[in-house]
């Protein structure tokens, strides 16, 4: 499977919802783990991370063509 880059700006959608996020930003934790912020297109309140090995994995999420 090939690894996608994630960067700010980019859109994913869950493959079991249409609601479509976007990456805000991307940090490491204290373990060195990279997490992606997240938030809902058309609801800015709505934020959430996740790691970036779980945008990459294309069973969870699928990247939203600009």
């Amino acid at each position: 499977m090939a690894r996608r880059d994630v960067q700010s700006g980019q859109k994913y959608q869950q493959t079991d919802s249409s609601s479509t996020w976007e990456v805000m930003d991307l940090t490491k934790d204290g373990e060195g783990i990279a997490h992606a912020r997240l938030t809902r297109v058309g609801d800015p309140t709505a934020i959430k991370m996740i790691s970036v090995s779980a945008l990459r994995d294309q069973r969870l999420y699928r990247q939203v063509a600009e």
